[in-house]
Formats: C-alpha cells, sequence, structure tokens
C-alpha cells in the first residue's frame, strides 16, 4: 500500500479576504505540481496579526502569501529578507524552513507579468501609481527595473509618500488633485473594490490625460477606473495576471523548483469564468 504524503499547509493574510481568489489559484497548481496539501484565508485584525508566526510555528504551515493591509507589517517580523524585498520596504510571501521565517516579494515579478502579458512595457513611460502601500513599493521597483522614464506617486498619506520618496529618491510624489499627465496610470488603491465596485479613485478628465491604465485590483475583472478608461479610449489592463503570476512566483519559493508559465496560462482563463 502506498504511503500517503505529508500534507503541506499554506495561506493568505490579510484583513478581509472575501474577495480574495489566492486559493483558488494555489489549488489548482497543487495537483499539476504533486503537491498534498491546504491553501487557507486567514482573517486578522491589526493585534491578531502580531501573532500570525506562532500560529504558523505551531501548525507546521511551510508558506503564507500577504495581502492589504500588512505587507509591511510582516517585513518587520520575519527573520530573513531577501534583496527584492529589503529594496521594497514590504513582503508579499512567508516561507518557514528550519525555524526560520524567511520574507520575499513577488509582486514586482507579478507587476512585470502582467505588462507582458498584456504586451505592454514600463520602458521610457511616464508612470503615476495611486496609492502609496506595499503594492506602490513593489510596482515602483518593478517599473524602474524596466526602465521607466519617469514615476510619481499620487496619494493622500503625506508621511508614506516621504517613506517612499527616501527608499527611491527617483521618483515624484503628488497629491490625487494635481495628477501630472503621463503614459500610464495604476491604480494600487482598494478603492473600486468588490464589493463597492462602483468608485473609481480618480475622475474621467484625470484618465484622457493617459494612453493605458492598470489596476491591480481584479475583483472585479473590469472595475469602474478600467470600464471608464475603456470609454476614454485607453488600453486597460486588469489586475488578474499579476495576482496569478504572483502567486505563482511564491510557489517557486516554497518549492524552489521553476513552474512551466503554460500553467499560469491555463489558471488565468479559468479563473476569468468567474467573472463571467
Amino acid at each position: 500500500m502506498e504511503e500517503k504524503k505529508e500534507a503541506l499547509h499554506f495561506g493568505v493574510l490579510g484583513k478581509t479576504l472575501m474577495h480574495s481568489l489566492s486559493p483558488e489559484i494555489h489549488l489548482e497548481l497543487f495537483p499539476y505540481l504533486g503537491i498534498y496539501g491546504t491553501y487557507q484565508k486567514y482573517e486578522m485584525n491589526e493585534q491578531e496579526v502580531l501573532h500570525i508566526l506562532d500560529y504558523m510555528k505551531k501548525h507546521k504551515m511551510t508558506g503564507m502569501n500577504v495581502t492589504i493591509p500588512y505587507k509591511e507589517t510582516l517585513y518587520h517580523m520575519v527573520d530573513v529578507k531577501d534583496i527584492h524585498s529589503q529594496r521594497i520596504g514590504a513582503i508579499n510571501t512567508i516561507y518557514y524552513k528550519n525555524g526560520k521565517f524567511y520574507g520575499y516579494n513577488t509582486d514586482y515579478l507579478g507587476a512585470l507579468s502582467m505588462l507582458k502579458r498584456a504586451k505592454i512595457t514600463a520602458q521610457n513611460k511616464k508612470i503615476v501609481i495611486l496609492g502609496s502601500g506595499g503594492a506602490a513599493k513593489a510596482l515602483i521597483y518593478g517599473f524602474l527595473l524596466a526602465g521607466a522614464k519617469k514615476i510619481t506617486v499620487a496619494a493622500r498619506n503625506e508621511s508614506s509618500k516621504l517613506q517612499l520618496k527616501a527608499c527611491f529618491p527617483s521618483i515624484d510624489c503628488c497629491d490625487l488633485n494635481h495628477i501630472p499627465d503621463g503614459d500610464m496610470i495604476v491604480n494600487t488603491t482598494p478603492v473600486g473594490m468588490y464589493p463597492n465596485i462602483e468608485f473609481s479613485p480618480v475622475s474621467r478628465a484625470v484618465l484622457k490625460n493617459f494612453s493605458i491604465a492598470v489596476d491591480i485590483v481584479y475583483n472585479p475583472l473590469i472595475t469602474t477606473f478600467l470600464k471608464e478608461a475603456k470609454e476614454e479610449g485607453l488600453t486597460v489592463v486588469s489586475g488578474l495576471s499579476m495576482l496569478i503570476d504572483q502567486g505563482i512566483a511564491s510557489e517557486e519559493i516554497w518549492l524552489n523548483e521553476k513552474i512551466d508559465s503554460h500553467l499560469g496560462d491555463m489558471i488565468h482563463k479559468k479563473l476569468e469564468k468567474h467573472f463571467l
């Protein structure tokens, strides 16, 4: 009789995860990768999240994805950070191995892959990023690696904008009422996310000053921000590819193996059906 494999345990950590499709991504991947395991949602408040590493250790969890608003919180809690997450100042992936917690950021890889799938490049582009949280940090890092011409962060939070400027001195910052013209505008805020889908972080008047609109929100697939951008003639890019490809990159870290890119294509097609 064949011996049953020991289950591997993973999850996604956030404050509100009703919208999250992360479990679907990883549970789709497991059979193709020969993994016997679980992937669950862990909704926690600001106090509960301080104990997540103890929880992972107690329950012998291998890995955890981290989403809004804890990417920077967990950055300061893990034992070891890779070079990319150090430069970004936020993590979205935790790997528990040999009694230590390792932090990684695969969001920047997901963002670059999202543009590549849409046949768009950040190179030589003037890019405006809406929002100044952990996701914005990863996108700035990725776009700078890709050779963006100019990056401006538009956000309300003055202290987080100052932190971003200290981390990435070449960027500009502005408030949401003084957004400059550019080539690409990217929403990294939760505005427009399910269930509050009727909102957009900027007006149509702002959108008219760009040719490409990207939203890292993926539920709904086409947000009000993207819908209005498309009606104004912009090329639009949904955040679903970023979600899938950053998740696959996390899986590669946990398993220490490269995953065939065709699996990402297959999962993208399957998950798109959630929104049809």
